[in-house]
């Protein structure tokens, strides 16, 4: 009983993680989608890190069965999938990551480029740029 639950509860959640991978991540148009994005990948990662416990425990209750071997090769196929999307977890999260830190960087030079320039304006031109 303890197998067939973890495995009802399992299944659905990776047919819909296998429908999210498949259909990639947005385009982030500035700083503040890119952080919405980053949170939404490492929520996404962190749902694979749980759920993989729901199907090791049904694993883990598959053992105890007296005959198992079905089980086994239905436990080993949702794994191997499993594994596909975590895989695309994984690279969603160090894509994320790095697009942070740039766009993050990208935001702070601009903001003091436009301090220069505010500057050089409030100076009436003495400090013009020749």
């Amino acid at each position: 009983a303890e197998y067939r639950t973890g495995i009802k509860e399992f299944s659905p959640w990776l047919a819909g993680a296998e429908k999210a991978t498949g259909e990639g991540l947005s385009k982030p148009a500035d700083l503040a989608e890119v952080k919405a994005l980053n949170d939404k990948v490492l929520g996404f990662d962190k749902n694979c890190v749980n759920y993989l416990k729901v199907l090791t425990s049904a694993q883990g209750a598959a053992q105890k069965m007296t005959t198992h071997a079905e089980a086994d090769s239905e436990v080993a196929a949702l794994k191997a999938r499993f594994d596909v999307v975590k895989g695309v977890s994984d690279t969603w999260v160090k894509k994320c990551e790095i697009l942070v830190k740039e766009w993050v960087l990208l935001d702070n030079t601009v903001t003091e480029l436009n301090s220069w320039v505010a500057k050089d304006k409030s100076a009436e031109g003495e400090n013009q740029f020749s």
